[in-house]
């Protein structure tokens, strides 16, 4: 299956909409760290770099990290912050050395950071710098692969099982929704053939972020997002991944802003924001629609007991805390709940908030 090079002409609208994100993200995760003391260095892991830019001088994601990582060092209010490394790995020689050439520019100009580049295959560099990974260490690693076999098992869990690790990796899935007859595309992924019958030309993305969950340990708080971009009649996207509720917020909120989980109607809900219809309800996203369902359905069972049950159960369901806090205050003014207060944020985890929430009873409808 031949690869498809990005970078023998201008980035189009559905690569800009990655870069852009991964940029959003960045630009959201670096100020956390840079004042952590308990943090002894932040590190950037980008294995697919590229050689900083396309054809046109659009910024590529070694020069999106740049300047994010130089704005937010001038934007750094203390005095000592932790050192920050970065980590670029591209395996084709001519972009290796535009790569370079680019890094030397960025070494004079940020002094206080460190460089590492590698001209290796993805499998090669990431066993080079996994180690690297282990200790009090921030890390970031951007993993945009082309096609489909390049995570695999190993990879994932080895990524999902480090400590203040966030990851954002790009996969062709309608690559896999075109070949999912076939079973050498199914390798090295967690997709099954019960998935492959989910598949439509629009939830894809979907339902490969939702196998990945199957790779993670049973009864864990790691958290996945998916954002699928929508490229002509094709549907491609980008899976996040933290252990931390504050790392899939911000995510989120990303997201959300782009549309939610998508930037295109996934749902084919056909709302125009525009142009809103006189009830409200027609205007909510099915997303939402099956997010309030299944959060009524959790409370009443008392499957969700406090405020910090709830905010995690939001994360987990790839929606706002501004999303749980309209639907809790939609059962209040029906009477499905008692009058009380809800604090549905990061707040309710940070401060390990855990008032029993009060409940009715009896099933919601």
């Amino acid at each position: 299956m031949p690869k498809i090079d990005l970078h023998l002409k201008a980035f189009d609208e559905s690569t800009q909409e990655k870069l852009g994100l991964f940029r959003d993200y960045i630009r959201e995760w670096l100020p956390v760290f840079i004042h952590d003391r308990y943090v002894e260095a932040i590190q950037v892991f980008d294995f697919f770099a590229g050689p900083g830019k396309d054809v046109e001088g659009n910024p590529g994601s070694p020069l999106i990290t740049c300047d994010e990582i130089r704005t937010a060092l001038n934007g750094a209010k203390e005095e000592k912050s932790p050192q920050i490394r970065v980590f670029f790995n591209e395996c084709d020689d001519p972009k290796y050395r535009e790569l370079s050439k680019f890094i030397e520019e960025q070494r004079e100009a940020m002094p206080s950071v460190s460089f590492e580049t590698s001209n290796h295959d993805f499998h090669t560099a990431f066993e080079k710098w996994r180690p690297k990974m282990k200790g009090r260490f921030a890390n970031l690693l951007f993993l945009d692969q082309s096609g489909v076999n390049q995570i695999t098992e190993n990879v994932f869990k080895t990524i999902s099982g480090l400590p203040r690790t966030d990851f954002i990796f790009f996969i062709s899935s309608a690559i896999i929704n075109r070949f999912k007859g076939q079973q050498g595309i199914l390798d090295s992924l967690p997709v099954n053939e019960e998935d492959c019958l989910l598949m439509n030309g629009t939830n894809v993305h979907r339902v490969v972020t939702d196998a990945y969950r199957r790779w993670l340990p049973q009864d864990t708080d790691y958290f996945l997002g998916p954002f699928s971009i929508q490229k002509g009649p094709n549907v491609y996207g980008l899976v996040f991944g933290s252990g931390h509720p504050l790392g899939i917020d911000k995510f989120l909120k990303l997201a959300w802003k782009r549309g939610g989980e998508a930037n295109f109607d996934i749902d084919r809900d056909g709302i125009d924001p525009s142009q809103p219809s006189l009830f409200s309800e027609y205007d909510k996203p099915s997303k939402i629609k099956s997010f309030e369902k299944e959060l009524a359905s959790a409370l009443f069972a008392q499957r969700l007991k406090t405020n910090k049950d709830i905010y995690l159960f939001t994360l987990k369901n790839g929606v706002l805390a501004s999303h749980a806090k309209d639907a809790l205050k939609q059962m209040v003014k029906e009477e499905k709940l008692p009058a009380q207060v809800f604090h549905v944020s990061y707040g309710a985890w940070k401060k390990a908030t855990t008032e029993t929430i009060k409940h009715l009873g009896g099933v919601c409808t």
